[in-house]
């Protein structure tokens, strides 16, 4: 039988994990930025898609086993470090280059966003995380039969970090929009995504390092 006490203090902690900004936070951001609307709503479907895997890996036990393998865990920050590396050399490379239509972005390019997100959220650890070590804690009277409780939990996680994704990558979209007419400009926070990007691999590395 589901536990629905548990949902008010799950929610608070949804809530912290979607507006710390991490590896999701700084795709969307940029893709909105550089693709438009169209864009960052495909990539914020390609995160919410991957986190149906990080479902089913904590309703299946699967989660409890991997916390008690810690090279799995420093697997997927290594993982996530290699891809983020990837997004900051393709966004240095291509800083301050033509914007494309939001059309175009949406249209030919939208497998490819829908991918990056997809694997930016696979290869997130603070998702993992949450997911394989923190997510349990909520199962309340359930913990007998968690399956259900666990499935209920996810996919609420799901549709609440999606409305969040949609608002933060269209309102970069909107950025776009606004005032990214100068090339200087588009260089500059070309620039600073990249540096973003960059600075989150060293910090995942760093905590491989450590454990």
């Amino acid at each position: 039988m589901l536990d629905v006490s548990v949902l008010p203090a799950f929610l608070v902690a949804v809530l912290v994990i979607l507006v710390t900004p991490g590896p999701d936070m700084a795709f969307l951001v940029a893709t909105g930025i550089n693709q438009g609307r169209s864009a960052a709503v495909r990539g914020a479907f390609g995160v919410t898609s991957a986190m149906t895997i990080w479902v089913l890996v904590a309703a299946t036990g699967l989660g409890v086993a991997l916390t008690q393998v810690p090279a799995a865990l420093d697997a997927i920050r290594v993982a996530g470090a290699g891809y983020l590396l990837f997004l900051a050399y393709t966004t240095w490379r291509n800083a301050g280059a033509t914007l494309a239509e939001p059309e175009t972005a949406g249209g030919r390019a939208a497998p490819d966003v829908f991918r990056r997100g997809f694997v930016v959220n696979l290869t997130n650890p603070k998702i993992a995380l949450f997911f394989v070590a923190f997510l349990p804690q909520f199962l309340g009277s359930a913990d007998e039969h968690p399956f259900a409780q666990i499935l209920m939990l996810g996919l609420l996680l799901q549709l609440t970090g999606l409305v969040t994704d949609l608002a933060i990558g269209s309102a970069a979209g909107l950025f776009r929009d606004a005032v990214l007419g100068r090339r200087s400009v588009r260089m500059a926070l070309d620039g600073a995504a990249g540096t973003v990007y960059a600075a989150l691999a060293a910090l995942l590395l760093i905590e491989v390092t450590r454990g």
